[in-house]
C-alpha cells in the first residue's frame, strides 16, 4: 500500500513564529532596553558629578574671593551655606540615581529629602534678605506669606517621610533600614549597635 502524502501545513501556521523564538526575542529586547536605560542613568550620574564638582569649585572660589575682598562674614557664610545645601541636593540626587540603577525602582523618600533641603535653602536665602525689607507693606506681607508656605512644605514633606517609613516598617515586620541610620539586622539605631 502506498503511503498517503501528508497534507501541507497551513500557511498561517508556517508564517507564525514559534512561541519560544518570540519569547527569546522579547527577553532580548527587554535586556537591550534595560542596558540603554542603565546607560542613560550613568550619563546623568556623570553630569551630576560634574555639576557637584563645579558647585564645589565655585564655592571655594567664592569663599577665597570673599575673604580677599573682605566681604562681611554673615554674607559670606550665607553664600557658603547656600552652596553646601545645593551640594546636598546633588548628593541626594546621586544617591537616588544609585538606588534606581541597583534596585531598578525609583524610591520616593530621597526626593522628599531633596524637597526639604530645597525648602531650607530657600528659607536661608529669604531670611538673609529680611533686613532689606521694609518693616510694613506689601513686601513684608509677601515675605511672611512665602515663609509660611515654606513651613507648610516642610511639615508636608516630613509627614510624607514619616508615613512612608511607617508603611515600610509594617511591611517589613517592624524593621526599616534608613541609609545606615538604622542597623538592618537588629533594627537598632547605628549608635546603639556601634558600642556593643
Amino acid at each position: 500500500m502506498a503511503e498517503e502524502p501528508t497534507p501541507p501545513e497551513p500557511l498561517s501556521r508556517r508564517l507564525r513564529p514559534s512561541r519560544q523564538r518570540l519569547t527569546l526575542d522579547v527577553d532580548k529586547m527587554r535586556d537591550r532596553i534595560g542596558m540603554v536605560e542603565t546607560g542613560l542613568y550613568l550619563i546623568v550620574g556623570v553630569f551630576l558629578v560634574l555639576a557637584g564638582g563645579l558647585i564645589l569649585f565655585d564655592t571655594v572660589r567664592g569663599l577665597i574671593e570673599g575673604l580677599i575682598d573682605h566681604d562681611p562674614a554673615g554674607e559670606l557664610g550665607l553664600r557658603v551655606l547656600d552652596r553646601i545645601l545645593l551640594l546636598l541636593i546633588v548628593a541626594e540626587l546621586l544617591f537616588t540615581l544609585q538606588l534606581v540603577i541597583t534596585r531598578g525602582e525609583i524610591a520616593t523618600e530621597p526626593f522628599l529629602f531633596i524637597g526639604i533641603i530645597a525648602v531650607v535653602r530657600r528659607v536661608v536665602v529669604i531670611t538673609a534678605e529680611v533686613e532689606k525689607l521694609p518693616q510694613e507693606g506689601r513686601a513684608l506681607t509677601n515675605f511672611l506669606f512665602e515663609l509660611g508656605l515654606l513651613a507648610l512644605l516642610v511639615v508636608a514633606f516630613s509627614a510624607s517621610i514619616y508615613l512612608i517609613r511607617r508603611r515600610g516598617r509594617s511591611r517589613a515586620g517592624g524593621r526599616h533600614a534608613c541609609r545606615g541610620l538604622i542597623h538592618p539586622d537588629s533594627g537598632s539605631p547605628w549608635w546603639a549597635t556601634a558600642r556593643s
